[in-house]
């Protein structure tokens, strides 16, 4: 049976301007929002039920609210989508997955912490090629198998190491971290954009872009899903990188 879902993603965007003669930010912000209608496959109601038990019996009672935000996360979930316990609740939802492939563009780019591969899957249809790290072997499978389903898996490569100890090795133009990792991004990458938690501090990503010399510049993003605030995006870049990069 085939029902008709609306999703809808909104960006709320701080763009932190020059500071003034009293050293403040000038903050502008700009809001758009994103519509999307598509159809997805459900079970009858005795069915989904007896899904939802069977992950219930592997993880805990806290994946419940997730199990009902499925399709949100991954469109394609009842083609066969894996996710451990962790990636439930930490993956990022497939709408904002696909902005922030968007966002960053055709470029090369380095998923540091890529989990079971929700954004890898949506850079791999922007970008000319992904590498997707991880540190969890059962999710670099996940994440792979994942890739495979949304038939992206030959344009990701996966490696399983830790994304510190590889990071000397690593250089792009674009990378895309899960945490405030910005000493060690800015030295692979001359984009950094940053999925964070929806109460981070836009002060302290404000310091961060300051730390450096040239100061990057810093563009904060409030994402909503339905309604509710999900997550903040930061996207940092360096000034000496000439605009021909962006293109």
């Amino acid at each position: 049976m085939t029902n008709g879902v609306t999703e809808v993603v909104s960006e709320e965007t701080l763009q932190l301007d020059e500071p003034d003669a009293q050293g403040d930010f000038q903050v502008v912000k700009r809001k758009k929002k994103i519509r999307k209608k598509k159809g997805q496959k459900t079970f009858s109601g005795a069915a989904d039920e007896e899904l939802k038990l069977l992950l219930l019996e592997d993880y805990s009672t806290s994946i419940e609210k997730y199990w009902y935000q499925r399709y949100l996360l991954f469109s394609r979930f009842d083609d066969g989508v894996k996710l451990d316990e962790e990636g439930w609740f930490s993956v990022t939802p497939e709408p904002v997955a696909k902005h922030h492939a968007l966002r960053c563009g055709s470029n090369a780019i380095i998923d540091g912490f890529t989990g079971v591969g929700g954004n890898a899957i949506q850079f791999a249809k922007c970008a000319k090629h992904v590498i997707a790290v991880d540190i969890d072997p059962k999710k670099i499978e996940y994440a792979n198998h994942n890739a495979a389903v949304y038939k992206v898996d030959d344009r990701i490569d996966f490696v399983r190491g830790d994304f510190f100890l590889l990071a000397p090795r690593l250089k792009i133009y674009h990378g895309f971290y899960s945490f405030l990792l910005f000493e060690t991004a800015k030295g692979i990458a001359s984009k950094v954009v940053m999925f964070l938690p929806k109460n981070v501090d836009i002060n302290q990503l404000a310091e961060l872009s300051l730390s450096s010399r040239p100061p990057w510049s810093l563009e904060a993003e409030r994402n909503f899903l339905n309604g509710k605030l999900k997550a903040i995006t930061a996207y940092f870049t360096n000034p000496e990188i000439s605009t021909n990069n962006d293109q």
